[in-house]
């Protein structure tokens, strides 16, 4: 358990893609760095071609390896022989389940089907989280509604998150359809009429990405940041 910062426990600590402003995002070294400061961490799951799970954010290898092309065009062998800045391979959601496993932190696993609706990536994602009995300690995330949806029919028990920006018309009503228990959106969501309701209906609110403790919005009513920068939030005050 990380120690706590001035204010307390009320609102938690989310590592995005690991403690990235330190280390390779999304990468093992990246997830064990920030185990000892925060209580979440949030990852990228994508599906390659012959159906394995790998955490990774961007639809291509490009950016964060030394390769190049689409993570949907490649087997996780080829994947595999890939690198990262540091020397790492992309991983694979198991063995960052493994390694998360006799931990205490919550797990937000945010599906990216925003460009690619990977078939089947709710099934495998949801099987591979039981396998490890990590139900209670994982929230499923993603912006393709589709993707939830489907979620939802697979699992009646998933935690669940919306993802949004800062809000859309028919937000509250879509939180409800699918029995979300939060919304994860930037910080310019506060201050919403939605803020109000999903306070009012006792759901979480986590904000995304904040990296520099002046840049806190209204904190009232939020449940969880999410950070690269996961140190620096605990020697700051609330106020």
């Amino acid at each position: 358990m990380r120690q706590l910062p001035p204010w307390g426990s009320d609102m938690l600590i989310y590592a995005h893609r690991g403690y990235s402003a330190k280390y390779p995002e999304n990468t093992l070294s990246a997830f064990k760095a920030a185990l000892p400061h925060v209580d979440g961490i949030e990852l990228d799951v994508q599906l390659t071609r012959d159906g394995r799970l790998v955490v990774i954010h961007d639809e291509t290898v490009d950016r964060t390896t030394n390769g190049s092309g689409f993570v949907k065009d490649m087997t996780l062998r080829q994947l595999r022989l890939l690198r990262t800045e540091s020397g790492e391979r992309i991983p694979t959601l198991e063995e960052v389940l493994v390694l998360l496993e006799p931990t205490d932190v919550t797990l937000n696993i945010e599906l990216k089907t925003d460009r690619f609706d990977y078939d089947g990536i709710e099934y495998l994602t949801w099987l591979a989280v039981t396998e490890f009995k990590l139900e209670q300690r994982v929230v499923f995330s993603s912006f393709n509604p589709d993707t939830l949806i489907r979620l939802r029919d697979i699992a009646r028990e998933a935690r669940i998150a919306v993802l949004t920006t800062d809000g859309h018309p028919n937000l509250i009503e879509f939180v409800e359809r699918i029995g979300a228990e939060a919304v994860h959106a930037q910080p310019e969501f506060i201050g919403t009429a939605d803020t109000a309701t999903l306070r009012e209906q006792n759901r979480s609110l986590r904000l995304y990405t904040i990296n520099d403790p002046s840049e806190l919005p209204d904190m009232t009513g939020v449940d969880a940041i999410m950070t690269d920068e996961v140190e620096r939030f605990q020697s700051m005050s609330r106020h």
